[in-house]
C-alpha cells in the first residue's frame, strides 16, 4: 500500500508538497470525504500557530527522522 492509498489521520506530522520553505504542521482533523484536512502549523513563515484547511492531495507525511534537531 502506498502513501496515497492510506488516509491521513489526526496527529500526523505533515508538510505542503510544493512549498519552498517546507512548513511543518500536525493534522487537527480530516474531512469525512478525506479530501481536506485542518493543519495546525508549527513552522510556516507568516502562519506559525495558525490552523488552515488544506487539500490532502497537497500534503506529504513527514517522518520523524526528517525533522531538524532544535538548537
Amino acid at each position: 500500500m502506498n502513501e496515497l492509498d492510506e488516509p491521513f489521520r489526526r496527529g500526523e506530522l505533515v508538510t505542503l508538497r510544493d512549498a519552498p520553505s517546507e512548513p511543518l504542521g500536525r493534522i487537527v482533523s480530516v474531512a469525512d470525504t478525506g479530501d481536506r484536512a485542518e493543519i495546525a502549523w508549527h513552522k510556516f513563515p507568516g502562519h506559525e500557530h495558525e490552523i488552515t484547511v488544506e487539500p490532502t492531495i497537497a500534503l506529504r507525511r513527514v517522518h520523524e527522522s526528517e525533522m531538524e534537531a532544535e538548537p
